[in-house]
């Protein structure tokens, strides 16, 4: 029968995955308190969070989740030995690409798996997501690509009237002498 300190620890993690765009599964072994803490700081910043908990809790709350019940399987190899879990709550990715920068100063912790809008997906994958250009980056490039031809447009509507006016201009001249 399981104690109630684990029943809350569970509760607790079944929140944080139901609220969370991303769930990431890292390994954290080798990283000092200190880089944890600077970790956790850098997470913060980015609206996600570092929970270190036994793997068992967080297979029986993503269980529980009805989002994320059927990639337990998936993940099952992923939650062997310590694992720290970054719950991202605004953006599935912007935490994703703080940790690999995190991980370029301290060359830790090894990402093994994220859960990015409930889909599993392997370390490869999440490394192939992370250099993906963020969300306002890509709306940008789409305005971007629907502003040009509007510009092209009115850049060359603009030019006929132009000629138009130095013809006007060179014609009254020209009745001037």
């Amino acid at each position: 029968m399981p104690n109630s300190k684990n029943k809350q620890a569970v509760e607790s993690l079944e929140d944080k995955i139901s609220r969370a765009k991303s769930v990431t599964i890292t390994d954290y072994r080798g990283l000092s308190a200190q880089a944890v803490n600077e970790l956790r700081a850098r997470m913060l910043e980015n609206n996600a969070e570092v929970v270190v908990t036994k793997n068992t809790l967080l297979k029986v709350a993503m269980k529980n989740v009805k989002s994320t019940a059927a990639l337990v399987e998936s993940a099952e190899k992923d939650l062997e030995g310590p694992t720290a879990t970054i719950f991202a709550y605004s953006d599935a990715i912007n935490p994703i690409k703080a940790v690999y920068e995190f991980i370029k100063k301290f060359e830790l912790p090894k990402v093994k798996a994220s859960i990015i809008d409930g889909v599993y997906n392997t370390a490869e994958q999440v490394e192939v997501i992370k250099s993906l250009p963020s969300r306002e980056q890509l709306l940008a490039q789409i305005i971007g690509g629907f502003q040009s031809p509007i510009r092209g447009f009115v850049t060359v509507s603009g030019g006929v009237q132009r000629k138009l006016v130095y013809a006007l201009n060179a014609v009254a001249e020209k009745k001037k002498a």
